[in-house]
């Protein structure tokens, strides 16, 4: 069946980029006019996110966030057999100076950002040129065709896939272990989806409510002393999109509790007002809800 579903996709992604942007097109009607796919959730999200907007601005917002989603369908369908210049002419990047000087310095880095589109270009690609080993830290898919596809998809160009089981022991080993001619790590968390409920350790308040945020990366950080960074992926137009790095501290054992989490957490907030649109909202985000105390 795997061989069967990368043959269908083959052959739809030989198709060119135009004629892919009217088959995203075609999935948006189906998928925002027909189907509904998860209408209740994106709206429910946007007016939670949103209580000040009105429902018309709100509708717009929904509109260009499925039309973003179905892009990004199509695009990753592309990404799956394109080839690495292609790839790349997706993609801008900006303060690379900011991870070559960490790279020189001997530095793991923990890398964290958002579900925006498309995040398969962050999590395959870093900077043209860049040393450093990368791990994408992952849930596991219960459809082994999905996980087999992801694997195909994220590993690429080099980067190595982290089960979120995996990521403790992996980021401990390499960095307990390291030595002068060690190539640094750096490990990729798109750390804004909402933890299961049993393994709710911190609430923050983002996007106007209160959300669960996973504490791992913070932990991780400063145990293992890895600077972190954010990366913003924003969308220019289609087929372009630009990827920033920012610095949130490169000394994560003199910060205060939750301080790296916040940092994250508004730098979130910040990418999400620059274009709405742009983030996953069709997830579940919210679903955990902080009980009173």
């Amino acid at each position: 069946m795997y061989y069967l579903v990368l043959g269908i996709l083959w052959v739809i992604a030989l198709l060119p980029m135009p004629l892919l942007y009217l088959l995203s097109q075609f999935i948006y009607v189906l998928g925002y006019h027909v189907k509904g796919y998860r209408k209740k959730v994106v709206f429910e999200n946007l007016r939670n996110a949103y209580p000040d907007k009105g429902e018309a601005e709100l509708i717009l917002i929904a509109k260009e966030f499925y039309h973003n989603f179905c892009d990004y369908l199509v695009e990753t369908v592309k990404l799956i057999y394109s080839n690495e210049r292609r790839t790349r002419n997706m993609v801008s990047f900006i303060n690379t100076e900011l991870i070559d000087s960490l790279y020189k310095d001997g530095r793991g880095i923990m890398m964290l950002q958002g579900h925006f589109f498309n995040w398969e270009l962050a999590l395959m690609l870093g900077q043209d040129g860049g040393k450093y080993q990368r791990y994408v830290v992952y849930q596991k898919l219960t459809s082994q065709i999905a996980e087999k596809m992801i694997y195909r998809l994220r590993g690429r160009y080099g980067t190595k896939l982290l089960a979120m089981y995996q990521t403790v022991d992996t980021i401990k080993g390499n960095e307990s272990n390291k030595t002068e001619t060690s190539v640094p790590s750096m490990y990729l968390f798109g750390a804004d989806q909402s933890p299961m409920r049993h393994k709710i350790e911190y609430w923050s308040w983002f996007m106007n409510q209160d959300a669960a945020i996973f504490l791992a990366p913070e932990r991780l950080s400063k145990e293992y002393n890895l600077a972190v960074v954010y990366l913003d992926l924003q969308k220019v137009e289609r087929g372009k999109y630009t990827i920033e790095y920012s610095l949130i501290t490169d000394a994560p054992d003199t910060t205060e509790p939750h301080f790296i989490t916040e940092a994250y957490v508004k730098k979130l907030e910040e990418a999400i007002e620059r274009n709405p649109s742009n983030w996953l909202w069709s997830h579940k985000r919210w679903k955990n809800k902080k009980q009173a105390q």
